[in-house]
């Protein structure tokens, strides 16, 4: 049985995993039945893939509260309905492929716990409600059965926070989606160069704009490179979801003090333009300073573009030595590396290489392969 709150959320992080992950299980474990509890109140999602059944579980809060409807479909709702059908199918695990197991469960728990930023990182505490929330699933996930993340940096992390033997927690590397891949590079550019007005080679950023994935540094990197003479452009996709200043820093201000207005473009993307703008790029930058993973590299060098990453928390297990890595506030060092990939078209096409080749490793069978063996695992136990 299967948490599937992120199921009708394909294109956000969670809901990409729970997506890859379903898709293959059936497939590399056909011996099992695999059935996805769907929160009433959530966003339908798209139809389910073969061997996999659902079950749609209500909560009292579904027309009232949509932050209520998710508490007690977490720790009432989905708790119940496994453990009526735990009754009928005989031995079962529970999947929850996010930060959010019930504290009771008839049955064991996996949890997969992508990441702890909140509880590592000051600034992304929140309010006394998500602190209370974040307090609640932290004693939660000390009662599964076994943990998931996605990183060795990420599984570091949380047996020195939570406090969980090694022997429960598994790190389990992600992959990017099946449309990350290589394109018609000259078509890919007449594309971007006819929907977003971009012409010419271009160093490109997706991925967030909260404090920890440190776009500042990039902007004065990039700042640097154009008072070296440097005919390049900067594409920034995305907005803040957000006004808190602490949290989301405001990049426009800083454009504008760096005086980058006629070279920065801030677009917004699609999930269907995603894998081209990548494909169109120069070069991908990411000086993120920590993630539990850091897809938006993998996905670049799945689509053949060229890659400077920080050199921070799980980002080398990503790329290994398929990319330029820089400290992540190192403007000076972010600044040579973007310099060096825009001017030598060999390096660009080793990298583009090594890239694809590193890319090639990761796939969601290998996770949904890795993923069974933990959920077999524990239900023998």
């Amino acid at each position: 049985m299967i948490n599937g709150s992120f199921w009708g959320q394909p294109n956000v992080g969670s809901g990409q995993y729970l997506h890859g992950l379903l898709r293959w299980l059936p497939q590399v474990a056909p011996q099992h039945r695999y059935v996805l509890l769907l929160p009433a109140g959530g966003s339908p999602g798209p139809a389910l893939p073969p061997g996999v059944s659902a079950v749609t579980v209500r909560t009292p809060f579904d027309r009232i509260s949509p932050n209520l409807a998710k508490l007690f479909f977490e720790q009432v709702g989905l708790p119940r309905v496994v453990r009526q059908l735990a009754r009928h199918l005989g031995p079962a695990v529970v999947l929850v492929p996010y930060f959010a197991p019930p504290l009771r469960s008839a049955v064991p728990v996996v949890t997969t716990v992508g990441d702890i930023i909140p509880l590592l990182l000051p600034e992304y505490r929140g309010g006394p409600h998500v602190r209370a929330y974040m307090r609640l699933v932290r004693q939660a996930v000390s009662g599964s059965a076994h943990v998931l993340t996605f990183s060795s940096a990420s599984r570091t992390d949380i047996i020195a926070k939570l406090g969980l033997p090694s022997r429960r927690v598994t790190s389990v590397l992600l992959a990017a989606g099946d449309q990350y891949s290589l394109g018609d590079p000259g078509a890919d550019r007449e594309a971007v160069a006819q929907r977003y007005g971009i012409t010419g080679p271009f160093i490109y950023y997706v991925g967030g704009l909260d404090a920890r994935k440190n776009v500042s540094v990039l902007l004065r990197a990039f700042a640097l490179l154009r008072s070296r003479g440097v005919n390049a452009q900067l594409v920034i996709a995305g907005r803040a979801l957000g006004r808190d200043r602490r949290l989301f820093p405001d990049i426009d201000a800083l454009i504008a003090d760096l005086e980058l207005r006629s070279s920065v473009h801030r677009i917004d993307v699609s999930a269907e333009d995603g894998p081209l703008l990548y494909r169109a790029s120069t070069v991908f930058a990411f000086p993120s300073r920590y993630e539990g993973f850091g897809l938006p590299p993998l996905e670049a060098m799945a689509c053949g573009a060229p890659v400077v990453v920080s050199d921070a928390s799980s980002l080398p297990e990503v790329v290994g030595a398929a990319a330029l890595r820089v400290p992540p506030d190192d403007v000076l060092g972010w600044a040579a590396a973007l310099g060096r990939v825009l001017a030598d078209s060999r390096l660009r096409t080793d990298l583009r290489a090594q890239g694809l080749a590193r890319a090639a490793h990761f796939s969601y069978r290998r996770v949904a392969e890795e993923t069974v063996a933990v959920l077999e695992s524990v239900g023998r136990r």
